[in-house]
């Protein structure tokens, strides 16, 4: 444990922004060759900024906590922040950053695939550097969690692909339109760290279809994605009740995918009544931590429920019940049931974080639709990068920093300290192991 002034002495000598390179060279080395690789649909003649110039910079402006792109190019106008941005891309010359103009432009040409591609070669760089193995379910199955949120809301018209829903004003009592974005995420979850891996925009494909767009819909589409960029990875999917249904079944029997679902007695009754039926006789009113029934019947198939009682300090009980494709026994139990809980973490460290704390992802930084999914995108691959920094990051651990500060002492030291070539060429290799606490 450090004292104060230890931390004081650390913090006056240490530039946290080559820090932060430092681990992400670590983990994603071809990082900037990957940058310039994506297709530029701007007209050639006219360009002064490649794609790595304005992705790096636009992914930063999320790695600080910029809500703004207005704030960004401001806080970005200093010659160390210029020299610093320079060195990291490698290139020999660099007078300028671009305006946020000039990146907005470029957003809403770039197809979203391109940024796409960027977050599958850091997830599979991930997986090659086997540093998450022991967070796998069962030291096998990859817990990834499912989840739809908004993030843009509108009251009038965005564009075509807005979903609707209608609402009372309740000082007026008159029928408003609500003019939403919503998005459907499959985050990796290891660990403290949940990590986006694929993304499906909810949206209607025009203005006048007969029904809108949904979460389940969007589901179908993303399991289709998720299985062709990640053919052999052995998938657990974790997500709320409204996945204990049918299709979703049928399509983790296809894949021999497992499943930790959060079930709701009314989700489909005639499980849960045999659950209950059971769970009466074989309890007999004793009240026990875990209980658990295999093999229930439901279509053509078993399922099998778990669930756990827990008693708060106040003395009241909470009850997390989860229907699952895992045959559940006693030495598996309470894993499972702590492997469908983690599906807070996607509201918890996942959206609300992105919402409410280092990001502000419902902040409108284009009105072009393109460029809010691109700029959507690259929000989920910054936030790769500062989790593995938070998290992996020897310093920070010691020094215990919050969110906030680790965002501030970020952007200061980009505008203040200078990195060279010669201290990249000289940076030692690291290593970097990460702890669930």
């Amino acid at each position: 444990m450090l004292t104060r002034k230890e931390k004081r002495e650390r913090e006056k000598n240490q530039n946290f922004f080559f820090d932060f390179v430092k681990i992400q060279n670590h983990f994603f080395k071809d990082l900037v060759d990957q940058l310039k690789k994506v297709k530029d649909k701007r007209h050639q003649s006219y360009i002064t900024y490649g794609p790595e110039t304005i992705l790096y910079t636009i992914l930063l402006k999320s790695v600080f906590g910029i809500k703004s792109m207005r704030s960004m190019t401001e806080l970005f106008n200093k010659d160390e922040c210029i020299e610093n941005i320079r060195v990291v891309l490698g290139l020999k010359e660099l007078n300028e950053l671009p305006h946020y103009d000039t990146i907005n432009d470029f957003l809403a040409k770039l197809e979203p695939k391109e940024l796409e591609t960027i977050r599958i070669y850091l997830i599979k760089k991930l997986f090659e550097k086997r540093c998450l193995e022991s967070f796998r379910i069962l030291n096998k199955y990859w817990p990834i969690v499912f989840d739809g949120t908004g993030i843009h809301t509108f009251k009038e018209k965005h564009c075509e692909h807005c979903l609707r829903r209608e609402y009372k004003d309740k000082e007026t009592g008159e029928t408003k339109v609500a003019y939403m974005h919503h998005v459907l995420e499959a985050k990796l979850v290891v660990g403290d760290m949940v990590l986006s891996i694929a993304t499906e925009f909810i949206e209607n494909e025009s203005e006048n279809v007969p029904k809108q767009d949904c979460e389940l819909k969007a589901f179908m589409r993303l399991v289709d994605k998720l299985k062709k960029t990640f053919k052999r990875l052995p998938i657990c999917l974790i997500a709320d009740s409204l996945y204990a249904c049918e299709p979703v079944f049928e399509i983790c029997d296809k894949h021999n995918w497992k499943y930790i679902f959060r079930f709701k007695e009314d989700r489909i009754k005639t499980v849960s009544q045999e659950f209950r039926a059971i769970q009466s006789l074989e309890t007999n009113g004793k009240s026990s931590e875990y209980f658990w029934v295999n093999d229930i019947a439901y279509n053509d198939r078993l399922v099998n429920l778990v669930e756990k009682v827990k008693v708060t300090e106040n003395e009241k009980k909470q009850e997390f019940l989860f229907i699952t494709n895992f045959r559940i026994t006693e030495r598996n139990a309470e894993i499972l049931v702590q492997a469908g809980r983690r599906r807070w973490k996607i509201e918890n460290e996942g959206f609300n974080n992105q919402k409410n704390g280092w990001y502000e992802i419902e902040h409108v930084n284009c009105h072009n639709y393109n460029a809010l999914k691109n700029h959507y995108l690259l929000v989920q691959i910054a936030d790769i990068l500062v989790q593995l920094y938070k998290y992996g990051s020897k310093l920070l651990k010691q020094l215990k920093k919050s969110a906030k500060e680790i965002s501030s002492k970020l952007l200061e030291a980009i505008r203040t300290r200078i990195i060279t070539v010669e201290d990249l060429k000289k940076c030692k290799k690291i290593q970097v192991r990460f702890t669930y606490t």
